[in-house]
């Protein structure tokens, strides 16, 4: 008898759970309308969030191409003689693959340099499967950034956003061409603002911990609002590091694409300085402050915006644009994001005190 209370007891638990759960998950049907289960307000937010990142998605995905760079001694035919006399395969050279993004209605696509260097031809396969020829327009090799052109019959631009307005923690998705996979894409957020993947690089990079591959190289870093903030560089996995990878911030590679496309060539700005890093051996040899962050000036050059400003070997440059800065890389990678004929505030202590100066950013002589 107490065993069957017992089980009559858990009988009635177990079906008022039931009956808890299934009432928390479903709601009545309309009158007149069949029963069945609605998913809860919670489910359907998260549903509606769904769908408008597969929106996204397949808005920006016509803007991103393939990239298949030849080399040029595929192209060569005399190469390709030479390969047949001493019994190489004609070709054997094989393509180099990568990703690029469409960013204006002339059909112009931006990419990275390494993507097409060393090519003698270069095709684009669209979205829709088309493959087109592209002319190779310019490039910075410092930035690492190329521009190519395609027909711009029946495309789709992508729209630039403001890198200067990305925040640490911002969700963004990655789309390209990994290993030779199309139309692949992945999401993450930005890790961090101003990395530098290498001390000699031009300019800084945004981290993020969506997955980047080989091939994705070139292929846009796009905000929730469908814009572009990046074009995707280089990834820390080459060297056995999961989850970080790096992008060149949008206003970057603005400015390179517009000086391409206007002069053919990217004229790079200039302050005419050359730097050191504030080392702690440095610091104590010039009895500096132990906190103190910045440029070290070594030389100045003759002529150049720095020495019409007054700056000195021996000045460390602690402020550009009202900014501090952190080091010469820093100041390196701030001096590439100057407009040419932009009056920079600057300051520089000398002597132990601080000097503010107004240096006016030139183009570089030859670029």
């Amino acid at each position: 008898m107490k065993s069957v209370l017992r089980f009559l007891i858990f009988a009635v638990i177990l079906f008022g759970a039931v009956l808890l759960l299934y009432v928390t998950r479903t709601k009545p049907a309309t009158s007149g309308s069949p029963s069945a289960p609605v998913v809860t307000t919670r489910y359907a937010a998260l549903e509606a969030v769904d769908r408008e990142f597969t929106d996204l998605v397949s808005h920006v995905l016509p803007s991103v191409v393939s990239i298949t760079a030849i080399p040029s001694d595929t192209t060569n035919p005399r190469i390709q003689y030479l390969r047949r006399l001493f019994g190489f395969q004609p070709g054997a050279t094989p393509p180099q693959l990568g990703s690029g993004v469409i960013v204006s209605p002339e059909g112009h696509i931006v990419t990275n340099f390494h993507v097409i260097q060393g090519a003698g031809s270069a095709e684009v396969t669209l979205n829709d499967g088309r493959v087109l020829p592209a002319k190779f327009l310019g490039a910075d090799i410092p930035s690492d950034i190329a521009i190519l052109q395609i027909s711009p019959e029946n495309i789709s631009p992508i729209a630039w956003g403001n890198s200067d307005d990305v925040k640490v923690g911002q969700m963004v998705f990655a789309v390209g061409n990994p290993l030779g996979l199309q139309e692949t894409v992945t999401q993450g957020i930005i890790s961090a603002r101003g990395r530098r993947a290498a001390s000699e690089a031009a300019n800084e990079f945004f981290q993020t911990d969506a997955a980047i591959n080989r091939g994705n190289s070139g292929g846009p870093l796009v905000s929730l609002r469908g814009e572009l903030i990046g074009i995707n560089n280089m990834v820390a996995a080459q060297t056995q590091t999961q989850g970080i990878a790096f992008s060149i911030p949008a206003n970057t590679v603005r400015r390179v694409f517009e000086s391409i496309r206007d002069h053919g060539r990217f004229i790079r700005p200039w302050f005419g300085v050359s730097t050191l890093p504030l080392s702690p051996m440095i610091v104590r040899q010039l009895n500096l402050p132990d906190d103190i962050t910045g440029a070290l000036v070594q030389v100045t050059q003759a002529d150049s915006p720095a020495e019409k400003a007054g700056l000195e070997p021996g000045d460390v440059i602690v402020e550009y644009g009202g900014k501090p800065v952190r080091d010469a890389a820093d100041l390196r990678s701030r001096v590439v994001d100057t407009p040419i004929g932009d009056a920079v505030e600057i300051k520089v202590r000398r002597d132990g005190r601080i000097i503010p100066l107004k240096v006016t950013i030139a183009p570089e002589p030859g670029s």
